[in-house]
């Protein structure tokens, strides 16, 4: 299904302007997190924060899937943040809510508690998502996963 917007966590977006972030080396992960977690942009800044709400369950593996993630060079001042779409096939999942990219800092494949929540989007708008023996996709909008204008100079 094509995604939602994503939003940007402030604190990761903090982080990216001081460095801490980088979308062309670090490494990123896709995971799925359940109806129990409620999504705070201004306050949530670790893995810890959400990980109690990751989903389970048959063709779902935790910590979610690695992504690949690029960035566009300035085109008319736009810069878009994308990602690959993700699929989980032959999945049986349920009460999936969101879909939370993490950067993974020692790219390890394993989200440890202080791993930043970058971006995060509602699959279905107040609703969750369920799968048996089916495939749960993840589309990324074709603006990609963030984009931003820069402004013109005066």
């Amino acid at each position: 299904m094509a995604a939602n917007p994503f939003f940007f966590y402030d604190q990761a977006a903090l982080a990216h302007a001081n460095g801490g972030i980088d979308f062309d080396t670090d490494a990123f992960r896709m995971v799925l997190v359940g109806t129990g977690y409620t999504p705070n942009q201004a306050t949530d800044d670790a893995w810890s924060d959400i990980s109690a709400n990751e989903i389970s369950g048959t063709g779902y593996t935790a910590n979610g899937k690695l992504l690949t993630v690029t960035t566009s060079n300035p085109t008319a001042r736009v810069i878009q943040i994308d990602c690959d779409d993700q699929s989980w096939t032959s999945s049986t999942l349920s009460n999936v809510a969101y879909a939370i990219i993490v950067r993974d800092a020692d790219s390890n494949g394993t989200l440890a508690g202080t791993d930043i929540p970058v971006f995060c989007c509602e699959l279905e708008d107040g609703g969750s998502l369920s799968t048996t023996n089916g495939t749960l996709s993840v589309t990324i909008d074709a603006n990609g996963v963030y984009r931003t204008t820069v402004a013109a100079a005066a």
